[in-house]
């Protein structure tokens, strides 16, 4: 539209015009936050839009660098998410490593649910019910489905009830 208040890049005073810019010039300093923060966004687009397959990819690229190894918000999501992708892989026929993957990610909320159960109980129930879903356990899985619903509902987690 021309109008400046609409493009997020006009605060790089030109220096940065685009996300490809960005990533250019973080890989040309090695900033790997910056990097990693880009692929990061790109895996989250690709899940939501259900392209699986590419999603990972991105994935793989972000947690590749040290900067991934910080604890922040960011890594809760990405983790969530790639899980219920690894799931989605497993059951499409993409390997038993996804359903490895799928499980170790399961595995790591069920340590931080001890630390806020709030944030993070229909984030594991709901890898939870992947996992039966993947396991062909489908009763559990629904009962599973619907109490993640359950508890985000009642935390306030309303994005995450239409999962």
């Amino acid at each position: 539209t021309g109008d400046k208040s609409s493009n997020p890049y006009v605060a790089f005073n030109g220096k940065l015009r685009n996300k490809q810019a960005i990533l250019v010039e973080a890989l040309s300093t090695m900033h790997f936050q910056t990097i990693e923060a880009v692929y990061i966004q790109k895996f989250s687009i690709l899940f939501w839009m259900g392209d699986y397959d590419k999603a990972v990819e991105a994935s793989d690229t972000a947690i590749s660098f040290p900067s991934a190894k910080m604890p922040k918000v960011a890594l809760i999501y990405h983790m969530f998410y790639r899980g219920i992708a690894a799931f989605h892989l497993y059951r499409e026929g993409s390997g038993e490593k996804w359903l490895k993957e799928g499980n170790d990610i399961k595995e790591q909320m069920e340590i931080w649910v001890k630390n806020s159960k709030i944030l993070f109980e229909n984030k594991l129930l709901l890898l939870e019910a992947e996992y039966c879903a993947s396991m062909g356990k489908v009763v559990l899985a629904r009962e599973s489905y619907k109490f993640s619903i359950k508890v985000a509902r009642d935390n306030g987690y309303v994005h995450e009830q239409g999962l």
